[in-house]
């Protein structure tokens, strides 16, 4: 039998890309302890932030020496052997970009398909099985194979046809979705470095609290520890807010 049958399909292909955003910002400063009393500021602060004295708790130790303070998403760090600090915060999220592209499709198969169907009677029709009851079946399997045949044929047919369009489909769905996740780090980028400047902008007055305190501390030890080494001593001492008040005698 000759087969000359139309078909319409409809197919979606989806791409999606994804990708890490980070943004980092920072803000130094040099921490000049041993202008005023020596380098043994500096070794105290050293001890202050190790957590050697009561109400200042220790902060965290990185691989190079160095002291960590977090403050949520900000954090101190310094540095003795540069005696610098620096704010730093970093922000990263994910970016996703998915495109769905479809089409419509319309195909034509065609082709030649040949097959046998045999029934099988006697011809005194014993038990019933009589030619046209032969003939009958014969045709009902004739019908059930010529069903499927097409079905295969029409299969392969849209198979050759649809898997070109497929990949061409994929291939602009994958393109669009690079171009759009670009952009979309983009606005990624811009949106979390005005988070980061509204982090470092909250976070600095506290910062500047927490690493003033810890050097107001250092200079305290510092400054008894010498007039006790000079033979002198702390007379009394007072502490409001963020003021010390100590009263020495040389």
């Amino acid at each position: 039998e000759s087969i000359n049958r139309a078909w319409r399909q409809a197919i979606t292909v989806a791409a999606s890309r994804t990708a890490a955003v980070e943004q980092f910002a920072s803000l130094t400063a040099d921490i000049e302890l041993d202008r005023e009393l020596g380098p043994a500021a500096g070794e105290m602060l050293e001890k202050v932030l190790a957590g050697e004295f009561p109400d200042h708790p220790a902060w965290e130790r990185d691989e190079q020496g160095g002291f960590i303070k977090r403050l949520g998403s900000v954090s101190l760090h310094y540095s003795p052997a540069s005696r610098r600090l620096t704010l730093t915060a970093d922000l990263c999220e994910m970016a996703t970009a998915e495109v769905t592209k479809g089409a419509e499709i319309c195909g034509l198969t065609t082709g030649t398909i040949a097959f046998e169907a045999v029934g099988h009677y006697y011809e005194d029709g014993w038990s019933g099985r009589t030619e046209e009851k032969a003939l009958a079946e014969a045709r009902e399997q004739a019908a059930v194979r010529l069903e499927r045949a097409v079905y295969e044929l029409e299969q392969e047919n849209r198979s050759q046809v649809l898997a070109p369009k497929q990949e061409q489909l994929a291939a602009t769905a994958r393109h669009e979705a690079a171009a759009r996740l670009e952009e979309k780090k983009q606005e990624l980028r811009l949106a979390l470095r005005r988070r980061l400047q509204a982090e470092l902008a909250d976070r600095r007055q506290e910062a500047f609290y927490t690493i003033n305190r810890a050097i107001g501390e250092a200079y305290r030890q510092t400054l008894c520890q010498m007039v006790v080494a000079s033979g002198g001593r702390v007379i009394s001492e007072q502490r409001t807010g963020t003021v010390i008040d100590l009263e020495l005698e040389l």
